[in-house]
């Protein structure tokens, strides 16, 4: 169906609803109305006058009490929608005891059934940590993660010295060469990180998950190592005059 029919489809439809509408309010005066005229009409024709007078008040207060309850109907779907959202997550006691327990038993028959299509194994595939990882970072890959920490290194140098920031155009390696000249670090385990690292990102292969848990072990000693030292030499001119273009 073409969006013009979908339009006239639903043009139809309030034309329909509109009229029936209509046409029931029509009838339902129609029928409310005949009683009244009629008893009135007879306490003319007999002189009974305060009958009159009570069917006016009976229907009056009826008319008053349906004001009231329409307007109380309205003023509560219009206070309802004003608070969607809601400004906080809604309880137990916000809901009807029946509500709440129905919604309670579908969240556990939801949680059984999430738990029911896990792995019965704790699967390991290259590249992902396992479903039930240790990691702090589920379902993330392991290259994003080393990436990353690249950037903790250079965030650890330039918290010793501003200056050294690495500039975007140098790789790892050339990073970690120029770093021996400022700070102090392990460089053997630095080589090795460093190694790992580029292996890891342009080899092409997942990392395997004894990999990424030896990168981490090497990168965490690695961020402890990186120290000043005790005389600190200042970075060239070279490196402060371009420092301003460097990304951090």
């Amino acid at each position: 169906m073409s969006s013009h029919q979908s339009l006239l489809s639903d043009r139809w439809a309030r034309f329909l609803y509109r009229c029936s509408l209509f046409l029931l309010i029509f009838f339902t005066c129609g029928f409310v109305i005949v009683t009244p005229a009629d008893m009135i009409s007879q306490a003319l024709r007999n002189g009974q006058r305060y009958n009159i007078i009570i069917i006016a008040a009976i229907y009056f207060a009826v008319g008053v009490a349906t004001l009231i309850l329409y307007l109380n109907r309205l003023y509560n779907v219009r206070v309802a929608l004003s608070d969607i959202p809601k400004r906080y997550v809604p309880g137990e006691h916000d809901f009807p005891k029946r509500c709440a327990n129905t919604i309670e038993a579908e969240l556990i028959r939801c949680r059984m059934i999430q738990e029911s299509l896990q792995p019965s194994d704790n699967v390991s595939h290259p590249g992902l940590p396992p479903p039930h990882s240790e990691f702090d970072f589920p379902q993330v890959p392991y290259l994003e993660v080393l990436i990353e920490s690249a950037k903790l290194l250079e965030i650890k140098a330039s918290s010793l010295q501003p200056v050294l920031r690495r500039k975007s155009c140098m790789s790892l390696k050339e990073y970690a060469l120029y770093l021996r000249r400022y700070v102090n670090f392990d460089e053997g385990l630095g080589d090795r990180f460093v190694d790992s690292y580029e292996e890891a990102r342009y080899s092409g292969r997942p990392i395997t998950e004894e990999k990424f848990k030896d990168m981490m072990r090497m990168f965490t000693l690695l961020l402890r190592s990186i120290e000043l030292p005790d005389k600190v030499s200042e970075p060239s001119l070279e490196f402060v005059d371009t420092a301003r273009g460097w990304e951090v």
